[in-house]
């Protein structure tokens, strides 16, 4: 009977460790903050703010440089595992799109961003809450 209970309870471990490599949604709620290097500029901490809307993400982007001030993100979805999403920056004197590609890693999220006129940066962000 032991050795049934342990089996049991090992199953059910390995199923909540395991679940995400296996399609099992994760929830990306929440706030999540780290930095990221923006070429002739230097280095910019960023904030993602998200909300789980049925199969979609919605939130906002911010930035300590000031580029992006609460910007709505758009397109949001995770699929296998990665975030990709879209927002809008103001760099001084136009609006340009910015493409987010982040893999979920544990409580990071790890990737890049990917400006229209073709500039690319690695981001790194942390869940905060």
């Amino acid at each position: 009977m032991k050795k049934l209970v342990f089996l049991f309870l090992l199953t059910v471990a390995l199923a909540f460790a395991l679940g995400p490599l296996f399609g099992q949604d994760s929830d990306l709620t929440g706030t999540w903050a780290g930095s990221t290097y923006i070429p002739d500029s230097g280095d910019d901490q960023v904030t993602l703010v998200l909300k789980k809307e049925g199969e979609t993400y919605s939130g906002t982007v911010s930035d300590s440089m000031g580029m992006a001030n609460e910007s709505e993100l758009e397109n949001g979805k995770f699929v296998d595992g990665t975030l990709t999403a879209e927002f809008t920056i103001f760099n001084g004197s136009d609006y340009m799109k910015i493409k987010l590609t982040l893999k979920l890693s544990g409580d990071l999220l790890v990737g890049n961003w990917e400006s229209a006129d073709g500039e690319t940066g690695n981001l790194e962000l942390k869940r905060k809450s």
